[in-house]
């Protein structure tokens, strides 16, 4: 079966506007920024599309708050529209905490609370020292781990904060360590690319500010996740109440690891990607580790209706739907001795789906969706008839539908 992933964006992805299409059409979105805005005490809407609130929502304290609140209105958007489950999920950085939300494991009121207190720490602290970070491109991790000791060993604090793509990471440092560092990146054949960060995240660093964040972490509720999801710090799927605790906390300090968790999830299976959320940084950062997968993005209008195309059955599809039913039930062995019930159940029953696309066919006209809909009961029933095995029928649904959602309503 076809394995799809949720990616949340993290810092850096959001833009003055965005959610806007989502408010603009979805009553669940706009209850989605009602609640952001009633947790936090602030007018939500206001500010993600709101252009003269631009600058309140590129600090720290706002931008972290308002891309959980956008990218979970896409989720909500999604799995009304949609409503297809992913077989896991991910966040860059802070989209870790939309994918918790959006998995169950903590409430979206708690996460926009941790995440609002997470900002507040933060910059407090990254005020307090002379941090920032770095691209890195074109140079292999390895190269920029030995060159982050050199720069280190040279008296300036240097360190890798993002495993990002074989060729693409992120460091974190002093202001005079990053300038070193990018001196030694040219010199081995690399591109720094300066960040507008306020901090030297995901490293050592930030030790200070995670611990007093630990302390925020103590009283919130957690739960089972209904996916799984794969933690940055170690590429890994979320475990008890206690690896919740200790990645959230120790995520400040440690690097990003969205390498190994891209590849824990190509191994998995991964065939489609869904960056639910503003931007689509990740979706160029999986391509990078693997061109393979089919990457979607769910924010802009645009997206939203390429992203309906590829996963929701349309009219244009419902012929091959009809046909590959009728393939499958006269292609699949039969395994019952009960000849009047096979009859019955396989030998009539297809018989008029196959009636049906004649007739369909002599007028030259088109199948509609009730047409799909006893298609897919006419297959059901005969594979059951058929005595075929529960996981065998789930397969051969998908083989029908292309692996679509086939969506009876509407």
């Amino acid at each position: 079966m076809t394995k799809i992933v949720w990616m949340f964006p993290g810092v850096g992805s959001h833009y003055s506007g965005m959610g806007q299409y989502f408010y603009k059409h979805f009553k669940i979105a706009q209850e989605t920024f009602q609640e952001a805005s009633d947790t936090l005490g602030i007018d939500m809407v206001s500010l993600c599309m709101d252009k003269s609130r631009r600058q309140d929502l590129n600090t720290l304290e706002h931008s972290q708050t308002a891309l959980v609140t956008t990218s979970m209105a896409a989720v909500r958007v999604f799995e009304q529209e949609i409503g297809l489950t992913p077989d896991a999920m991910l966040g860059y950085s802070l989209g870790e905490y939309t994918a918790l939300c959006a998995s169950g494991v903590i409430a979206f009121a708690d996460g926009l609370k941790l995440v609002h207190k997470r900002g507040l720490i933060v910059s407090q602290y990254a005020s307090s020292i002379d941090g920032t970070m770095a691209w890195v491109n074109n140079l292999d991790p390895e190269k920029v781990e030995q060159l982050c000791t050199e720069v280190t060993q040279a008296g300036e604090a240097v360190y890798l904060s993002a495993y990002d793509t074989p060729q693409k990471t992120s460091i974190s440092g002093s202001l005079a360590g990053i300038r070193l560092a990018g001196e030694k990146v040219v010199e081995r054949g690399g591109i720094p690319i300066p960040l507008k960060m306020s901090g030297p995240f995901h490293s050592p660093l930030m030790k200070p500010a995670a611990e007093r964040y630990r302390e925020q972490l103590v009283g919130i509720k957690i739960h089972s996740p209904k996916v799984p999801v794969i933690a940055n710090r170690n590429g890994l799927p979320y475990g008890d109440r206690e690896s919740v605790l200790d990645n959230l906390s120790r995520q400040l300090v440690e690097p990003v690891r969205w390498l190994d968790s891209l590849q824990y999830l190509l191994d998995g299976g991964m065939r489609i990607a869904i960056e639910m959320g503003p931007k689509d940084v990740l979706k160029y950062l999986l391509h990078a580790v693997d061109p393979h997968p089919m990457i979607l993005n769910y924010e802009k209008e645009k997206d939203v209706q390429k992203t309906n195309e590829a996963l929701v059955v349309q009219e244009t599809d419902y012929k091959d739907v009809i046909t590959q039913c009728l393939a499958i039930v006269a292609g699949t062995r039969n395994y019952s001795t009960d000849w009047l019930d096979y009859e019955d159940r396989v030998v009539g029953p297809f018989h008029q789906v196959q009636q049906r696309v004649e007739e369909w066919t002599l007028s030259n006209t088109s199948p509609t969706k009730h047409d799909v809909q006893v298609a897919l009961l006419m297959m059901r029933e005969a594979l059951r008839a058929k005595r075929i095995r529960e996981e065998e029928r789930d397969h051969h649904l998908q083989r029908a539908l292309k692996n679509k959602v086939f969506q009876t309503h509407g």
